[in-house]
């Protein structure tokens, strides 16, 4: 709990939170920017509205951070850092802008009332599920933004969405459209289909050095070393921090009489009951008519009738008359205070009481059994309540400890040294280690997603508090980077040579394939026969869909892919289904797909696709004609 104070004064929550309900990548960004930047300021001006440098850089980061989480180990901070992908970045804004314009000229618009709903429905303002105002207001307020300008930012998200969803429910596909689609994606291929591996060679080949050399300096890029850091990091744990003073004796006596309910169990009884409920300003009459019943219940009960029977028949408690007014195991503090104290007056040998008066009206009650008072006493819990005085002590030591920490580091991000020196903490190394970890902190994931951050990897700044364990933290600094490297000719010589085996044997397939194609073609027999002759698999499909993976779904594809053949002939050719070998294919027929008339379910999926794709299209197109239309200015020395 300490740290996550900690982390969340450093981070905060709101950025996810709201990250979490865009649909587009692009952070959430003051209106006031709008109005207060300076024309220094502005990376691009769409119609009369500026997309300030402030506004662009802290949603680059935020997209950034995004493609880091969906990405993982495969995110390269340095390839989402190049010029283009900012370009491409400031574009997505400029749309955004653009959608936001022309939604707004269209008077789209939501209540509040949605947008009150859709508010309290984010996981970051609520509490055990439920909205909390005051989780609301602290968080907007760390955040430095106001409810008001939340909520019109959240109003702007909704219009933005309004105009593509409006677009998408007035797309439609018509039956010649749905008829052509279905005879597409449910069409069926007849083929037959000879299988060429491309099988190693009995006597393993040799390659020269010219063509080992030459096969390296082509696929470089199969050789490249992982990206790799070397960190620096300083570790606060309070399992090492010293405690102080050990605690008084007044000081653990005082503790154990203000916490005796956790060491002490108080005496319980289990009980039932009787109530003959008498209403709220009853007159005198009523409450004496009342008292005399529970009297008389009272006294059939001590002469032997069966209470709980009793209780069935008379009482008009509902949760417990059924149960023949069985009302469990009681403590102190949990009934009333009439209804107690004449419960604990009752003895086992004498368990019936005299009527009870309450707020409820009048009770008879049925003492049954008692369970006596246990704990511990004073010197029982005595070593219990020092380590609880030590643990206190060492979270507070590790709390102080920590601001002062984040303070130091602070002060100078460049460096763990001096915060080191000021606290007595050891600077220690750990690496090399790539984005699948290393070994002691580098096994954590959340050191990792820091070591390679833009923080730590780019602006080479010491990273924020990272929680290892409750009470104990790190913060890390980049020592070294390794990027990606060609590797040595030598250390990939081994892996270059079985290139070349699979490569020449591919090679060989391929030539096989080629003849035993050209054979058929010129009448040397069918294809089954020459299969047979070069002890090759032969098979036959018949009306094989395109989804099917049967024989192949590499195959399959390859095969859709192929010309239809005219009435009386086929199709004839050499695929590459897979990288372990070829396959001859002679394509036979082609069926087109056929709507069922009674599947209306099939045909309203197939409708709902193609309307999918009809919006995807029209809101290209109006992107495309709304920057037309627009006067857009973009200064590319800025976008850095």
């Amino acid at each position: 709990m300490v740290l996550q104070s900690i982390r969340e004064r450093l981070t905060g929550v709101l950025a996810f939170v709201i990250l979490g309900i865009l649909v587009v990548p692009f952070a959430l960004v003051g209106v006031t920017q709008y109005f207060t930047s300076d024309g220094a300021n502005i990376v691009a001006r769409v119609n009369d509205v500026d997309i300030t440098t402030t506004d662009y850089n802290t949603s680059f980061s935020n997209y950034r951070r995004r493609m880091q989480s969906i990405m993982g180990a495969a995110y390269d901070p340095i390839e989402f850092d190049q010029l283009t992908v900012r370009r491409e970045h400031l574009d997505n804004l400029i749309d955004q802008e653009l959608v936001t314009q022309a939604a707004t000229s269209m008077g789209l618009d939501v209540d509040d009332e949605t947008l009150a709903k859709e508010i309290r429905q984010i996981p970051g303002f609520q509490v055990e599920g439920q909205f909390n105002a005051d989780v609301y207001q602290s968080r907007l307020m760390s955040q430095g933004m106001s409810p008001k300008q939340f909520e019109a930012q959240m109003r702007s998200q909704f219009v933005i969405s309004q105009l593509p969803q409006n677009i998408t429910t007035s797309s439609i596909a018509t039956p010649a459209e749905l008829s052509t689609f279905v005879a597409l994606r449910d069409q069926s291929r007849t083929f037959s289909a000879v299988m060429v591996p491309a099988t190693p060679l009995e006597t393993p080949p040799t390659f020269t050095e010219q063509e080992i050399i030459d096969w390296y300096e082509t696929n470089a890029e199969d050789f490249q070393s992982e990206e790799q850091v070397i960190i620096q990091y300083v570790e606060l744990d309070a399992a090492f921090l010293p405690i102080g003073e050990a605690p008084s004796e007044d000081y653990l006596r005082d503790q154990f009489e203000a916490q005796k309910g956790r060491f002490i169990s108080p005496e319980q009884r289990m009980v039932s009951h009787i109530l003959i409920q008498v209403a709220p300003g009853a007159d005198d009459a009523v409450k004496e008519t009342a008292r005399q019943t529970v009297q008389d219940l009272a006294d059939r009960a001590r002469a032997g009738e069966d209470f709980a029977e009793l209780a069935r028949e008379y009482s008009e408690d509902q949760g417990s008359a059924g149960n023949g007014g069985d009302l469990g195991w009681v403590e102190p503090g949990v009934m009333v205070k009439a209804f107690e104290n004449a419960m604990y007056e009752l003895s086992l040998e004498n368990p019936i009481s005299d009527p009870v008066e309450t707020g409820f009206g009048w009770h008879v009650i049925n003492l049954q059994e008692i369970r006596e008072s246990t704990g511990m006493s004073f010197e029982e819990a005595r070593q219990q309540l020092i380590f609880e005085y030590e643990d206190e002590e060492s979270s507070r030591a590790f709390l102080e400890q920590a601001d002062r920490l984040v303070d130091l580091i602070y002060e100078d991000p460049t460096t763990l040294e001096s915060a080191a020196m000021d606290l007595g903490l050891e600077v220690q190394e750990v690496g090399p280690f790539s984005r699948a970890g290393g070994d002691g902190i580098a096994a954590n994931p959340e050191v990792i997603e820091a070591a390679f951050s833009d923080m730590v990897l780019l602006q080479e700044s010491v990273s924020d508090p990272i929680n290892l364990a409750e009470n104990r933290l790190v913060m890390i600094k980049l020592l070294e980077h390794l990027p990606k490297a060609t590797k040595p000719l030598e250390d990939v010589r081994e892996e270059i040579v079985l290139a070349l085996t699979e490569k020449l044997a591919r090679d060989l397939a391929q030539t096989t394939a080629e003849e035993l194609l050209l054979a058929y073609q010129n009448g040397q027999g069918d294809l089954e026969t020459l299969a047979q002759a070069g002890e090759l698999e032969y098979s036959y499909f018949d009306a094989i869909q395109r989804n099917a993976l049967i024989p192949d779904n590499q195959l399959v594809t390859e095969v859709f892919q192929l010309d239809a053949p005219a009435e009386g002939e086929s199709v004839q050719a050499v695929l590459l289904p897979t990288s372990e070998g070829f396959a001859v294919v002679e394509l036979e027929k082609v069926t087109d797909g056929v709507m069922d008339e009674g599947a209306a379910l099939a045909q309203e999926q197939y409708s709902r696709i193609l309307s999918n794709s009809h919006a995807s299209l029209e809101a290209s197109a109006l992107l495309k004609r709304l920057r037309s239309e627009a006067d857009i200015t973009v200064y590319e020395d800025r976008i850095k």
